[in-house]
């Protein structure tokens, strides 16, 4: 009997509301703007110029203990080559990375206005690649590998 007592009152409050109750919120907070000009800064800076690798590390701990060192440009000791791989990002969202001879077309986006997680949608595979560092010159981010692991990734502007 108290259940159908708590259920009556809750049915008469829902019912006084109306929809005339709620009022929309009639301007963008300046937050809400800053976060639109970081997108847009990041985006055209992503989409300037094509991106070669200069370095891939796996077992990413921090910016100081960055792992296993797999590939460095002009590196000697190299355990992949990633001299030739190129990547562009494309102002409509689209984007291709060339990797020895193979073309890797994908899609990419950021996750919110924020635009510190890039995902890259390749047919294969996702990439969702947290940015440490994006400017005309660098793009570093880290992505996860496997279960409690990242690879860090360095771009440079491709020559």
């Amino acid at each position: 009997m108290k259940l159908l007592g708590f259920f009556c009152l809750g049915l008469a409050i829902f019912a006084g509301c109306t929809k005339a109750d709620i009022q929309p919120a009639n301007s963008v907070s300046a937050g809400s703007q800053e976060d639109l000009t970081i997108l847009k800064e990041r985006s055209a800076l992503l989409v300037a110029h094509p991106w070669m690798y200069q370095e891939f590390d796996f077992h990413y701990v921090d910016q100081h203990h960055r792992g296993d060192i797999q590939y460095i440009r002009g590196g000697t000791g190299n355990v992949i080559d990633l001299d030739d791989t190129r990547i562009v990002f494309r102002s409509d969202g689209r984007c291709l990375e060339l990797d020895g001879g193979f073309r890797y077309q994908g899609t990419w986006r950021f996750s919110d206005k924020t635009a510190t997680l890039l995902i890259v949608d390749f047919t294969n595979w996702v990439d969702d690649d947290s940015i440490l560092i994006l400017n005309n010159n660098h793009l570093k981010y880290t992505q996860p590998m496997g279960y409690h692991d990242k690879s860090y990734t360095e771009l440079i502007t491709a020559q």
